[in-house]
């Protein structure tokens, strides 16, 4: 169900003439997670970076995010995911006269003796049937005739997608990766003083990262960090959160350059307070009462 998932997005990028190397210049995700959605490999992060990724995939491509996301996840758990596009007319028009074709099939016409035979004089309305029954196989023909035509000529038109060397993608989306250098604040609703800053710097000239923050244990946030991009958060007492390839981020607590032991392609999870940062060892969640 997966491979069905993947040929629906694989479409709709088609339909909409973007190639993957284009796509991973609007998405700003790296090819080869582009490549494996493509092909119906779904395994290469884990499922919160997936989504993330369908995500924003399908923003491109102008789906409903959450649509593709409810899609997604009936696919990984192996339920049937009908096309979204409809039935042509021509497709419509076959499907209507294939009851009748199989009617005309079904009907017998009653043997008659020889004296029955030399006596009977040719009716009129079974020349008309026949005449009928030849132009309905006929038209049924040209239309799939059509149909072939046309379908023929929309893969044409798809193949035929001129792509960009990957190369010359990056080069002319270099002003759009200086752009996200400006720092971006999340407003708090109350600041003091006294509040703890936070910074995530993507420190990696190509590659994405995912974050999910808990802030003092009450509100949540989940965000994507593009390369070269900073990301400024502030709460009163603590922040825990998860990085999706954990090994391009940089952490600034109130200016202070923070270690840690991140990698590349890994997620992690931390929690920082007043005293420094300690890793976690499973995802952090809101604390109800």
């Amino acid at each position: 169900m997966l491979d069905r998932f993947a040929e629906q997005l694989r479409k709709a990028r088609l339909k909409k003439g973007v190639s993957l190397q284009q796509m991973a210049a609007r998405t700003r995700i790296d090819f080869k997670f582009l490549e494996a959605i493509d092909n119906g490999n779904f395994n290469f992060l884990p499922e919160l970076y997936v989504k993330a990724f369908i995500k924003q995939y399908a923003k491109a491509v102008d789906l409903d995010e959450q649509e593709t996301i409810k899609k997604f996840e009936a696919a990984r758990s192996g339920k049937v995911i009908e096309d979204d596009e409809p039935k042509s007319l021509l497709e419509q028009k076959i499907e209507i006269s294939k009851p009748q074709l199989e009617l005309d099939k079904t009907k017998s016409t009653p043997i008659l003796d020889g004296s029955a035979l030399s006596s009977k004089t040719p009716d009129k309305s079974d020349e008309k049937k026949k005449k009928l029954r030849v132009l309905i196989y006929a038209a049924g023909i040209i239309l799939a005739g059509v149909i072939v035509f046309f379908a023929f000529m929309n893969r044409s038109s798809t193949i035929v997608v001129e792509e960009l060397p990957y190369e010359k993608v990056l080069e002319e989306t270099k002003d759009r990766y200086q752009v996200k250098k400006e720092t971006e604040e999340t407003p708090a609703t109350t600041m003091n003083s006294d509040s703890l800053t936070l910074q995530f710097v993507n420190a990696d000239s190509l590659d994405s990262a995912w974050v999910m923050v808990i802030y003092d244990d009450i509100r949540k946030e989940d965000f994507l960090l593009y390369p070269k991009s900073t990301k400024t958060i502030h709460a009163a007492d603590n922040f825990k959160f998860t990085l999706g390839n954990s090994g391009v981020i940089l952490l600034r607590l109130d200016n202070q350059l923070l270690n840690f032991d991140a990698k590349r392609g890994s997620v992690r999870h931390y929690e920082i307070t007043r005293s420094g940062i300690q890793r976690l060892n499973f995802p952090p969640i809101i604390k109800t009462d």
